[in-house]
């Protein structure tokens, strides 16, 4: 996506590494199955995807009810603070985590499961600092202050 001016940056790679690492765990696991986890730990996998896709839906609402966009190559009009915003900045990448952990584990995929540790780091150190500078740099002591009430994850 091509980057509108006053957004947070353009959308990096790293959400495709997201989506092809999670694609190509599944298909990998498909073809040259590494199954590591036993029946009950699969089953448990359904906890983690359904409170992800809660979890996505509840902040989701809290753009919406600002006005606000959630894609970081669109300027983002309102800080968001309510909501899931009250006890994780970015609840949107804690939802795909948590989707994505409980596809590795309902699928039964050791390579899904490594993937999502790498792409896990690569949002933490590389997308989602940018985002936090440009919040910073358009709301000054708003978003520090928020910063400093509210963890980054969980």
């Amino acid at each position: 996506m091509p980057r509108t001016e006053g957004a947070a940056g353009a959308f990096t790679p790293i959400a495709i590494i997201f989506i092809l690492g999670l694609v190509g765990g599944v298909i990998a696991n498909l073809t040259i199955p590494l199954q590591v986890l036993p029946l009950w730990l699969q089953i448990t996998g359904f906890a983690p995807l359904f409170v992800g896709v809660g979890l996505f839906i509840w902040a989701r609402s809290a753009f919406i009810r600002h006005k606000t966009s959630m894609m970081p190559w669109s300027p983002t009009v309102e800080l968001v603070h309510d909501g899931p915003y009250r006890y994780s900045r970015n609840p949107i990448y804690l939802a795909f985590g948590l989707i994505y952990l409980g596809i590795g584990l309902v699928f039964n995929s050791a390579y899904v499961l490594m993937v999502l540790v790498v792409v896990l780091v690569l949002f933490d150190r590389l997308q989602i600092p940018r985002e936090e500078q440009y919040l910073e740099n358009k709301f000054g002591e708003s978003f520090k202050t928020y910063k400093s009430k509210v963890r980054r994850w969980i």
